[in-house]
């Protein structure tokens, strides 16, 4: 018989540290939404859609239009 278990572990973050997840996640989801929607505009368009590589290129393009936002803060350590 196989048993799988599994741990959960809590972090205890301070104010300034949990704003980093939060920013990351919030990044992540507008990038997979922009990703999706070209997805879609482009296949509406020309029929197919562009692939991972080039929609990498196109995103990294974008990114020094949105600069300030899609950079990481710096969070203290708190030690």
């Amino acid at each position: 018989m196989e048993i799988t278990r599994g741990y959960t572990a809590e972090l205890d973050l301070n104010n300034s540290q949990r704003t980093l997840p939060h920013q990351c996640a919030g990044t992540a989801r507008w990038a997979w939404n922009w990703g999706l929607a070209r997805r879609i505009e482009e296949y509406k368009e020309a029929g197919k859609s562009s692939n991972a590589m080039e929609q990498h290129r196109q995103l990294n393009a974008l990114k020094k239009c949105f600069e300030t936002w899609m950079k990481p803060i710096r969070v203290s350590s708190g030690a």
